[in-house]
């Protein structure tokens, strides 16, 4: 807690040069840096039935590592760009030991033309929306929903794939071309009536994200969107995109014939900041999402999990925070917040609110999730705090073998980012 108490006592300042080694007498040859790292104080109503050490537990407190990012860079003469990333998410009581640092990212791309960069290497290049390629240092709520990267950690390596990609701006458009050979599914759950990813000879993944932008332009040099600009962009951005991959999905059918389905994922979106009068402004986001992973597909998740097993009285969530964020079905998302400066000083408050609201096929009830909270940005997003309350639904059978939404938990965190670049 003196940690937290420490960070509202650094003023705001303004942005720092970045941090930068320019090649003798050429500006536009550098090498640069970034860290980020988020930590979270968290108590969480546990799901009914979960075990903390064996023990029943309704409720946990804990501290841990959310994110934290190691980023080194290099442009030669603005046409070759090389990026590589360490890091690691959810260093927690149960993977404290086992959070080892890895690589996330290295990639390497050059431009071709004004219009057209081509890259490749293991990168956040993705497609389907805005935030299936994040930027969680700039987000405007606490975290980013399960859903929008529906495949994380099952054939990617936290978002990251191994890809070729092209990209490009041309006038107000920007988009966005990738092809990736998938990792292996971690999940080998064999094949039932309820589609899972395909333990055969993956496909090649085609993503492609395509967007409009009204008032000013962002930058496409990385693959991730920010959620925020801390109010001093005039941005609006409509998006559409898609991922498919064939042969993805497995199941049996009637007849226990095994049949293998393509990945389709499909979004349109749309963001915006709108800066005010008297240093407010206005950032929002909504979005609509068709996934087909193949028949009654499903998956639990829970982000920094502090759970492990359930007793007796356990439900379809399953332990500690998890519930069924993704799935085949209709999803629409919404999040907005409104930020204005503190009179007479540099910090920076900026509530939000968000949701989803979801209908998969093999659920009975729809899935709606909410998140709301407030950011102090003491220095940007250099320096944030983050207060955010989440309530998700858990979901059981009943006596007739529905999958129904039988009760609801929250969760209350607070959170300090720090980011150096």
């Amino acid at each position: 807690m003196l940690f937290f108490f420490f960070c509202f006592s650094i003023p705001a300042t303004a942005q720092q040069p970045a941090l930068r080694l320019y090649a003798e007498n050429d500006s536009s040859t550098y090498a640069g840096l970034r860290l980020t790292g988020q930590l979270w104080m968290r108590l969480n109503e546990n799901n009914p039935g979960t075990l903390i050490n064996g023990q029943a537990s309704s409720s946990f407190f804990d501290i841990s590592v959310r994110r934290i990012r190691f980023q080194t860079y290099a442009r030669i003469r603005e046409k070759t760009n090389m990026t590589m990333t360490l890091g690691q998410n959810n260093i927690n009581y149960l993977t404290a030991r086992s959070g080892e640092i890895r690589l996330l990212d290295f990639y390497v791309d050059h431009r071709l033309h004004q219009f057209l960069t081509v890259g490749g290497g293991q990168s956040g290049w993705n497609g389907t929306s805005r935030y299936a390629a994040p930027l969680t240092s700039k987000m405007l709520t606490l975290d980013v929903s399960p859903f929008m990267i529906p495949t994380v950690n099952q054939t990617d390596n936290i978002l990251r794939k191994l890809s070729a990609y092209i990209k490009g701006q041309v006038g107000k458009w920007d988009y966005r071309w990738v092809f990736s050979r998938p990792y292996a599914p971690v999940e080998n759950t064999g094949i039932s009536a309820i589609s899972t990813f395909a333990n055969v000879k993956p496909g090649i993944q085609t993503a492609f994200y395509l967007k409009h932008q009204f008032f000013e332009k962002e930058s496409n040099h990385s693959p991730f969107h920010p959620g925020t600009y801390d109010g001093e962009r005039k941005l609006l951005a409509l998006g559409m995109g898609f991922e498919r991959q064939n042969d993805a999905m497995w199941h049996l059918n009637a007849r226990a014939d095994t049949i293998t389905t393509p990945l389709t994922l499909m979004a349109i979106d749309l963001f915006g900041e709108l800066p005010l009068p008297k240093n407010k402004a206005l950032t929002f986001y909504t979005g609509y999402f068709y996934y087909d992973f193949g028949p009654q597909y499903l998956r639990v998740i829970g982000f920094n999990n502090v759970g492990r097993g359930v007793n007796e009285m356990g439900t379809f969530n399953g332990s500690g925070n998890s519930w069924p964020a993704i799935g085949t079905g209709h999803t629409v998302y919404f999040q907005g917040g409104f930020m204005w400066k503190i009179p007479e000083r540099g910090e920076k408050i900026q509530p939000f609110i968000a949701g989803q609201y979801s209908k998969y096929q093999r659920l009975d009830d729809p899935v709606s999730y909410f998140e709301g909270g407030v950011n102090l940005l003491l220095n940007g997003q250099g320096s944030k705090i983050t207060l955010a309350f989440q309530n998700r639904p858990v979901f059981d059978f009943s006596g007739e073998g529905r999958l129904l939404e039988t009760t609801r938990r929250n969760a209350f965190v607070l959170q300090y980012q720090l980011r150096i670049e």
